[in-house]
């Protein structure tokens, strides 16, 4: 199934975790952006998928991570914390152009477990099917959800249609958009740069590293290429993992454009234009 579903109590909402990403547990995940004292990525904890298997890390220099089985007290931050299995430990040093200490790892088994950061507590769901409740951690008889109710749960893997194959014509459509579109072309090639290389379990680095490389706007404008190309290819979005293979199966980024991404970053950080965009890109994070 390979699949983490995440409950937050401070959004009141579901987030399905994409393989080839970082969900980060940030300030806004957490608490809804209200509590000042969580982080921002990329300095805080957060799940990815590795070599067939779900892990949580930690870059946090505030706070202890505690991960604990779920069970049958409320959900809240003393209970997590009381029960807890799993401690990863406040990181040592702070990032720094993207170097950090050794960082904590657990990896999670398929089970509902409980994760808290500071005050703020989550509900994870890793490989089991989701309650059929809106609130899972509502009291009540806490029945599951049947396989073919999970499929219909909004924002699960499959209640986004990942079973529909791309639109006639979408390999054409995706060239013609990627010639117009050069820097969406690198950019991808870029984010996908694991893909490529044949590394073993690839996964995508982040959008925040692809923005200061390449100089964009934001890593917002990496996720907009993504809605764009999933939308020509599948006229919808949730293939992310489909949309690497997809790219690549059918030459959309090759060798060749990492090679020219690679020297445009590389002449980006021997300018300066990767220091200012760090630099940019940390501001706007505070705003």
């Amino acid at each position: 199934m390979a699949q983490l579903l995440i409950w937050s109590p401070g959004c009141r909402e579901w987030l399905n975790c994409q393989l080839d990403e970082v969900t980060w547990l940030d300030r806004q995940l957490l608490s809804g952006g209200k509590d000042a004292t969580l982080h921002r990525p990329p300095r805080c904890a957060g799940f990815r998928y590795v070599s067939h298997g779900w892990e949580l890390f930690s870059h946090d220099t505030t706070y202890q991570v505690y991960v604990s089985p779920a069970g049958e007290a409320p959900l809240n931050y003393e209970s997590v914390q009381a029960e807890a299995r799993h401690v990863l430990p406040a990181a040592l040093a702070r990032y720094e152009h993207h170097m950090v200490s050794i960082e904590s790892v657990v990896r999670l088994e398929a089970g509902i477990w409980r994760v808290s950061v500071g005050k703020w507590p989550l509900q994870v769901y890793v490989d089991v099917p989701v309650p059929r409740r809106q609130d899972p951690t509502a009291t009540g008889n806490g029945e599951l959800a049947t396989q073919e109710e999970r499929t219909r749960l909004p924002g699960s893997a499959a209640g986004r249609g990942r079973g529909n194959l791309p639109v006639p014509d979408a390999v054409a459509d995706v060239r013609a958009y990627l010639e117009r579109k050069g820097e969406a072309r690198m950019a991808m090639a870029y984010y996908y740069q694991n893909f490529i290389k044949g590394a073993v379990a690839a996964q995508a680095i982040p959008m925040i590293e692809v923005a200061i490389a390449l100089d964009l706007t934001g890593d917002g404008a990496v996720s907009d290429y993504k809605k764009e190309l999933q939308r020509l290819i599948w006229r919808e979005q949730g293939h992310a993992r489909e949309l690497a293979e997809f790219l690549l199966a059918n030459g959309l980024i090759t060798k060749a454009d990492l090679d020219l991404a690679e020297k445009v970053a590389a002449a980006n950080e021997a300018s300066g234009k990767a220091e200012a965009a760090r630099d940019r890109l940390r501001y706007r994070q505070k705003k």
